[in-house]
């Protein structure tokens, strides 16, 4: 039996998100005849850790800001994730994201190293990155020390080549999996599109928003519900300057609401400019909603016939394919009926399958 160490690193940063719920969903369903998981933490607060899969870590009440809380939390937890990596009982280590603290005890250990990468963001869009940022670096320096690479999308292996001149035979597609809430929320809201996630910079939130919002004058009831991080003042000034302020939403939803949202939306809106995948495209399709997305970066791969896409650099493009969305519901209905049928093919049992035979080749 193999034994994989993975390490708390996103475990301890996050409490939701694409890359913790990845690892999640791997580390607590590999064939237990076949693979041992081993995640050394002592404190946690991670939503897929303790909440879906019901792990019980310690955690601290105080202090209330969490990005407080986690800095104590990654006192302890580094510890044990060093003290793991040095003791070299295990067979792989599979890090959950690019700090490279472990390095000169592996090459020691002359262990196999596993490395996803999720997306190339901060490589395509360096001037988004804080200078003290040593998140490109680091990924540089894991990629060219992996034993093997796993990429979320072939958009993503593209991407590691293209940046890096990495061996393609070093790197493995394995796309994300979707497991559907089984028990989602009652409907919260009525006549609304649905928005996920952070809306700054590639994300293309503001051009789309600036593009779409004329379809405010032809439906007095619409609505557009974000999820994500509540909105600033920024944010906040500009709906009011844009007369939009009573017409868009924020919430904080957790995952049976947030299948909710999707069941009950007209649509799903994607406008960004780049993505290593796209898990809310999935979430979308598994929950019958009806997709329009930006024809870039990976969304096509992803998507396939089952979505409506506009050009994202184009208003125009944008505006008239919402709108066609919004006034058509046979249309509506076809991209549910497709959305449901691919999302059939990003299953959780298909990637960690699929991570398994890069595991097994090792």
């Amino acid at each position: 039996m193999k034994k994989i160490l993975y390490d708390n690193q996103m475990f301890t940063f996050q409490r939701f998100g694409g890359v913790t719920r990845y690892f999640a969903d791997l580390i607590y369903n590999l064939p237990r005849n076949e693979f041992a998981a081993e995640l050394p933490m002592r404190y946690c607060e991670n939503h897929y850790v303790v909440e879906t899969y019901g792990q019980e870590y310690e955690k601290f009440s105080y202090p209330r800001n969490y990005r407080i809380r986690r800095r104590l939390y990654a006192l302890a937890n580094d510890r044990m994730a060093k003290s793991a990596v040095k003791s070299g009982d295990y067979d792989i280590f599979h890090p959950t994201y690019y700090s490279p603290y472990f390095l000169k005890a592996l090459r020691k250990r002359q262990k196999p190293l596993v490395l996803t990468i999720h997306d190339m963001t901060f490589e395509r869009y360096p001037q988004d990155v804080l200078i003290y940022d040593k998140t490109i670096p680091h990924k540089r320096l894991l990629i060219s020390e992996a034993d093997h690479i796993i990429a979320v999308s072939e958009n993503t292996k593209r991407d590691i080549i293209e940046k890096l001149g990495t061996d393609p035979s070093k790197i493995s597609v394995v796309y994300h999996g979707y497991r559907p809430v089984v028990d989602p929320a009652a409907q919260l809201f009525d006549r609304y599109i649905l928005y996920v996630g952070e809306r700054k910079g590639y994300k293309n939130f503001y051009p789309w928003l600036s593009a779409v919002r004329p379809l405010f004058n032809l439906d007095p009831n619409l609505k557009i519900v974000c999820t994500g991080n509540p909105f600033t003042p920024h944010e906040t000034a500009l709906f009011k300057k844009w007369s939009i302020a009573d017409r868009i939403l924020h919430i904080s939803a957790n995952d049976a609401q947030m299948a909710s949202l999707y069941r009950h939306a007209l649509c799903f809106v994607f406008p960004s400019q780049y993505e290593g995948f796209g898990i809310p495209i999935l979430e979308a399709f598994a929950n019958g909603c009806p997709v329009c997305l930006s024809d870039a970066s990976c969304f096509p791969e992803v998507a396939g016939d089952a979505a409506l896409f506009f050009n994202p650099n184009d208003a125009q493009s944008m505006y008239d394919a919402l709108k066609e969305l919004l006034v058509t519901p046979s249309l509506r209905e076809e991209l549910s009926n497709k959305g449901l049928l691919r999302s059939k093919e990003f299953s959780v049992e298909r990637m960690v399958e699929q991570t398994c035979d890069v595991y097994r080749k090792l």
